[in-house]
């Protein structure tokens, strides 16, 4: 059978370091991090075991290595028993160098996180980093019919516009990949973690091993966020954080549930707000 290649397409904060270290906690999984990023950013990259991408057993010398045979070469620096490496990559023009690819077995993962919970995140970044302007010209770039909105909206609209460009981009990009794919919320994981990942493990064709919740039991090189250690400190997997409820107000979160282009593409995805996430409807 080919080896797997997992491909994670999310946007940032969505929990694709969390989804992909409790993949890569399956005895016959690999976690990589964001591959991109290391192999673009090399010296400005670290490992969250080996600090130094130069120490590190999976990633050392990875730079000089011609970026078709990437995969391959992770793989010859894994155990033999591994069957499958998680990319976390997120961005779709990352994964287009690699597809199609009749060496491996690819498979494609849609992680698609609340834009409420996103909105408050994007926010806080934009206020920190003062990229508030750059961000609308960004958004009325891919956004070009909603300019109006996009113009003399605040933040909050870029927010949303953001969360639907980045979402349907990455939807258009499964659909033309032809590949097998599933979209998994951050709800689900979170809250059911045992019975998604079941159900992912048996799409990828392992046995589901209870023990990958607990990841930080398990060594993985490359990327990991230090922030998600308060998924151990709180208690493992099944934490969930909800911190928007408190951050955005009622009026915010009202104007994300109702707005009209944000509820055509959740319908075009089968996803329904809940009071705490997204929910698969139907």
């Amino acid at each position: 059978m080919k080896k797997k290649l997992i491909f994670i397409l999310s946007s940032n904060y969505s929990g694709s370091h969390f989804f992909s270290l409790l993949l890569g906690s399956h005895s016959r999984g690999e976690h990589l991090g964001e591959l991109k990023n290391i192999y673009k950013s090399f010296d400005a990259v670290s490992c969250y075991i080996c600090e130094d991408l130069g120490d590190c057993r999976l990633y050392h010398n990875i730079k000089e290595c011609p970026k078709p045979d990437l995969y391959k070469e992770l793989f010859s620096r894994v155990d033999d028993k591994v069957e499958f490496l998680v990319d976390i990559s997120k961005k779709s023009e990352w994964f287009e160098n690699f597809i199609p690819s009749s060496e491996y077995d690819i498979r494609l993962i849609h992680l698609v996180r609340d834009p409420r919970a996103l909105a408050r995140r994007w926010l806080m970044r934009f206020d920190e980093k003062q990229i508030g302007l750059r961000e609308r010209i960004k958004q009325i770039r891919k956004n070009p019919l909603k300019i109006g909105k996009l113009l003399f909206g605040d933040l909050l609209t870029v927010c949303i516009y953001k969360w639907i460009s980045q979402n349907r981009k990455m939807a258009a990009f499964v659909k033309s990949s032809g590949l097998p794919a599933r979209m998994v919320t951050y709800k689900e994981l979170a809250l059911r973690p045992d019975e998604t990942l079941a159900d992912i493990c048996k799409w990828i064709d392992v046995d589901y091993e209870p023990g990958q919740k607990g990841y930080w039991n398990f060594e993985h090189h490359g990327t990991q966020k230090k922030e998600y250690e308060w998924v151990r400190e709180k208690g493992g997997a099944q934490f969930f954080d909800q911190r928007w409820r408190e951050f955005l107000t009622e009026t915010q979160i009202e104007r994300i549930e109702k707005n009209r282009d944000l509820q055509a593409l959740l319908k075009q995805f089968s996803l329904r707000f809940s009071s705490e996430g997204l929910d698969h409807a139907g």
